[in-house]
């Protein structure tokens, strides 16, 4: 079985099972058995962000919404900080609430995420990594999940190496909203990592249990 814990595309193959991601239009068939749901930061607006709460809330309580997100903050989008923050602080308490993990979203807002995160109890994921290992480093030693995906395709050797230092029960992998094969990313994190495939097929199993304990 091979696991995306975060997409946008969810494949009908029977041997990946995927979480599909969804920012809006909650309550709406999904192709997939399993669901996360969040505000995105990109699309968190001051007028409609209450009633964007409750509709979340009601939508995350259902057995196939395993995840809170992805959520949290990012410095490059024109969203207002002030209530990117308000949104992400509201979802950390839902996922506490609910028991579900968390996803997180977040560009150039480490720090800020992070402080954010300090009191959560709940298994957090930081979906879509693709930084060096200086800036992911306090990440790994907050004890949080990091997914990799199309990064690892990109021979980027400061990717390359944060990836290799994540402990191996850290580790997750995702296609994001790529549309490409979870195999593919299976069989470049194998080629990196310098073990077989199936030796990190059972690590990200163990790790996908962890997180996701329903």
């Amino acid at each position: 079985m091979f696991l995306d814990v975060h997409t946008h595309n969810p494949s009908g193959d029977p041997d990946i099972l995927a979480i599909e991601n969804r920012h809006s239009g909650f309550g709406a068939p999904v192709a997939s058995r399993y669901v996360s749901a969040g505000l995105h930061p990109w699309y968190v607006r001051a007028d409609t962000l209450s009633d964007d709460l409750q509709l979340l809330r009601r939508y995350a309580a259902r057995p196939e919404v395993v995840a809170i997100g992805e959520c949290g903050l990012d410095k490059l989008t024109a969203t207002d900080w002030d209530i990117q923050c308000q949104a992400f602080e509201r979802q950390i308490a839902l996922a506490g609430e609910l028991r579900k993990p968390l996803v997180i979203h977040c560009v150039k807002a480490f720090q800020e995420c992070l402080q954010f995160l300090k009191e959560t109890r709940v298994p957090v994921i930081f979906h879509g990594t693709n930084n060096r290992l200086s800036v992911i480093r306090p990440v790994i030693d907050a004890g949080y999940f990091l997914s990799f995906g199309k990064a690892l395709l990109q021979s980027n050797a400061a990717i390359v190496e944060a990836f290799r230092a994540v402990p191996p029960d850290q580790l997750l992998l995702e296609t994001d909203d790529t549309g490409g094969d979870i195999r593919e990313i299976y069989k470049t994190a194998s080629q990196l990592r310098n073990i077989p495939e199936k030796e990190i097929a059972l690590q990200l199993e163990s790790n996908f249990g962890n997180v996701f304990k329903q």
